[in-house]
């Protein structure tokens, strides 16, 4: 998928790349793919961490499906970097609230 045919998908791989810089560290990654899980379906999830980070995709998208599931991270995890996210100028959000 090109990000130019999905100009939102390439909103949240900019915002992404600014909000982390200099690529995602370990602990912020899962709660990361459950940020990004709620707002991304699966395979858009692993095209988003692909362009953002040069994770592979399909690693992404199991570690995130993990991450969601029986791996979840602390809610406060969770919130945490969602915060520090908005801080640093993420606006993505999950429209179906």
């Amino acid at each position: 998928m090109m990000l130019e045919d999905n100009p939102e998908l390439a909103e949240v791989v900019r915002e992404l790349v600014e909000v982390f810089p200099g690529g995602v560290d370990d602990a912020d990654y899962y709660p990361l793919l459950v940020v990004l899980s709620d707002v991304l379906s699966e395979r858009n999830l692993g095209v988003a961490v692909h362009a953002a980070f040069g994770l592979d995709p399909h690693v992404a998208r199991n570690e995130a499906a993990d991450a969601c599931t029986g791996g979840k991270p602390a809610r406060r995890r969770i919130e945490d970097l969602r915060s520090r996210m908005t801080a640093k100028g993420w606006s993505i959000v999950d429209d179906e609230d």
